[in-house]
């Protein structure tokens, strides 16, 4: 690990270097006359953005034309589109497909360049007036009227390092652009200290909720050969064995992992060694399998999940008063 620290150092230096730029406006931002909220983080995933991006549409889609703008992790296309129904996450990436699937009303695209994204979206739906960035903390071309802050409980960015050492995309004071942080995926009982200096920062908490499994294809049933491909599936598995599901093999691949036909045959075989199993996945990794089931006869569910936060704010208020 200390043969990397140089390494580190010199990657936060160069981000560090860049966000000057900004902050000196030297490199530009383009702003938009309606709100931008981003949500993101300083770390490399992990942190619950998409339940996050969701909670915001839930709290505004009645009242605001929303439209999200994603990167669209993972995907094989470039550039700017749309993200449809009947779309697969190979060519949108999963959180975006995801968004859709659960919003269909809204509009979800992808692409690299948010203000590219942003200018398109506003030409074709002009009466959007809610924009949210998905991870797009880093991404400070686009002005934001507010920026969130996500760092997880169990690993906050206070306790970590700048890759190569680390998980952080730049160095720790990064987090002062931020006008609101939450700490996600927290226990009802929480013991984490916080450090001094983000006690002048409004500060939110925010818990999983995991929703009623949702049958895709077959039967339901406890017994189940376990599908995972997210940053971090501890508080996933907690909560499969607190709700007594029996756990007869798990598959663990990696956070947006591009399944391939060879393994889907390798969870299939696994389901038929087991009598009356069936196939259980996160939410995420559904939209990433759902197409290879569409005519299956193997039994598959996945969790939906959202979040809760310990206290409810007017965002679009603090809109107004945020600066960047």
């Amino acid at each position: 690990m200390k043969l990397l620290y140089p390494l580190a150092v010199i990657y936060g230096l160069l981000v560090y270097l860049r966000n000057k730029l900004f902050d000196f406006g030297i490199l530009k931002q383009k702003s938009f006359n309606i709100p931008i909220i981003s949500i993101g983080n300083i770390s490399l995933g992990g942190t619950g953005k998409t339940p996050h991006i969701e909670y915001f549409i839930n709290k505004y889609k009645d009242s605001r034309k929303i439209a999200v703008i994603s990167r669209g992790y993972g995907r094989k296309s470039k550039g700017f589109c749309y993200v449809n129904l009947n779309d697969d996450a190979s060519i949108t990436g999963d959180e975006p497909l995801q968004v859709k699937y659960k919003f269909p009303e809204i509009t979800v695209a992808v692409c690299e360049n948010r203000n590219i994204a942003a200018k398109q979206i506003l030409s074709d739906y002009p009466q959007t007036d809610l924009i949210l960035l998905d991870d797009g903390f880093q991404h400070r071309y686009i002005n934001r009227s507010l920026n969130i802050l996500l760092t997880s409980y169990q690993k906050p960015f206070w306790k970590d390092c700048v890759v190569p050492c680390g998980t952080l995309r730049e160095f720790k004071n990064g987090y002062k652009r931020a006008d609101i942080i939450i700490i996600t995926k927290c226990p009802t009982i929480k013991t984490l200290k916080l450090p001094v200096r983000l006690l002048n920062k409004t500060l939110l908490f925010s818990e999983i909720m995991y929703d009623n499994p949702k049958i895709h294809k077959g039967r339901f049933s406890k017994k189940i050969v376990l599908v995972t491909g997210i940053a971090n599936d501890t508080l996933f598995i907690d909560f499969l064995k607190n709700e007594h599901y029996e756990i007869l093999y798990h598959f663990r691949f990696a956070d947006h992992y591009n399944y391939m036909y060879a393994d889907i045959d390798k969870i299939n075989k696994k389901v038929s060694e087991f009598e009356n199993s069936m196939i259980m996945t996160t939410e995420k990794d559904f939209f990433r399998l759902k197409n290879y089931y569409t005519n299956s006869f193997v039994n598959f569910s996945y969790i939906p999940i959202k979040i809760k936060l310990n206290k409810e704010i007017d965002w679009l208020s603090l809109c107004n008063t945020a600066r960047h």
